[in-house]
């Protein structure tokens, strides 16, 4: 026991008047000595050497607690999110559709990877991603007119035409990244619930290559009777194979404005979505389409119009080019629209998925 003071200042400081003596073979650590002290027990360490089977047994223990902590450790480097993607709808087809998948971080490994069908699936590592931009994306919510006639009956179509109307605020994701001597691109849309946390785990992966554009414009809304071309009407007629791409031009502003598809219509489906510029129309779209203009360097009123009207005030500068989205929000009857100014990778990247509107004044 004289070789063992620890022990038995352990056991003193129980307090313990009547200690049994017993023997603890093989095991010396503090939790062994813990659980017997509690017990009122003065424990004696039996100083012989272990067999050969104890040590084996020892080793064998360690090695499984190791792997153990390397699986966990390991299981907590990789973070996967559910996403929608946007991708072209076949080879021959440029249309847009959104799919559902799955976005995984895994760290170990350093691959970033979207599994979801076969042809929009992607697995790349962390070093050959060149940009990863963030911006928000204002749409409406999931569920259809059409679906609300079906499930609710006539009396719960007001009901859910109110629903759609709510603006929901996620975050586009556009990706680029180097796949052997080419360069490819994605868009994902991320979930408000946990952008934040896939915002924050690009900036630590990524670094100076995660990009979040800041645009000072912002959509509100404006009286569709007090545009002085409310009454004007065009025609579109859809070009179904030339896909005409914006230029800069020295003296004026170049003006690209999509209006993406929100469901799995066929392009130019609905209403007209006409972009005023001040006095007069510059675009008209529909679902599905999109338009270029233009302009006259100078301060506009940009207000996108359906049976409603959004919009803002800018100045557009020679030799420069803008870009924005005609947002689409499901109405009773037609659909409701929301200008957002983007980013070019972003509108580019619908418009190559979009067809362009030949339209003209009637």
């Amino acid at each position: 026991m004289g070789k063992h003071p620890d022990i038995i200042e352990l056991v003193a400081k129980r307090q313990n008047p009547n200690p049994r003596v017993v023997e603890c073979n093989g095991d010396f650590s503090l939790t062994a000595i813990e659980n017997l002290t509690s017990k009122k027990e003065i424990v004696v360490y039996n100083t012989r050497d272990p067999t050969q089977e104890e040590v084996l047994s020892r080793i064998t223990n360690w090695l499984l607690l190791f792997l153990l902590a390397c699986t966990f450790s390991f299981g907590t480097d990789k973070t996967s999110f559910h996403v929608k993607i946007q991708h072209r709808e076949s080879p021959k087809s440029r249309i847009l559709v959104d799919k559902s998948g799955v976005l995984t971080f895994e760290d170990a490994t350093r691959r970033l990877a979207f599994a979801g069908g076969k042809r929009d699936s992607f697995d790349v590592n962390y070093d050959d991603v060149t940009k990863a931009q963030f911006e928000v994306t204002t749409h409406m919510r999931d569920g259809t007119l059409s679906s609300a006639v079906g499930f609710l009956g006539l009396t719960g179509v007001a009901a859910n035409s109110l629903l759609q109307l709510e603006h929901v605020h996620d975050y586009w994701f556009y990706l680029e990244y180097k796949n052997g001597e080419h360069n490819e691109t994605a868009l994902l849309e991320i979930p408000k619930d946990f952008s934040e946390t896939v915002i924050a785990k690009a900036k630590s992966l990524f670094g100076s290559r995660v990009v979040i554009p800041a645009f000072q414009e912002h959509g509100k809304p404006v009286d569709p009777q007090s545009l002085p071309a409310i009454h004007s009407k065009q025609s579109i007629r859809v070009d179904w194979k030339s896909q005409p791409l914006p230029e800069l031009k020295p003296d004026k502003a170049t003006v690209v404005v999509v209006c993406p598809r929100v469901r799995n219509y066929d392009p130019a489906y609905g209403n007209q979505f006409k972009l005023h510029a001040n006095e007069r129309v510059i675009a008209v779209n529909q679902e599905g389409t999109y338009s270029i203009a233009y302009v006259e360097p100078g301060k506009y009123h940009l207000v996108s119009q359906s049976v409603n009207a959004n919009g803002f005030h800018m100045e557009l500068e020679p030799g420069k080019a803008y870009y924005f989205l005609q947002n689409i929000f499901e109405g009773a009857v037609k659909n409701h629209t929301m200008l957002s100014r983007n980013s070019e990778e972003l509108v580019m990247y619908e418009l190559n998925g979009s067809y362009f509107s030949d339209w003209k004044p009637k």
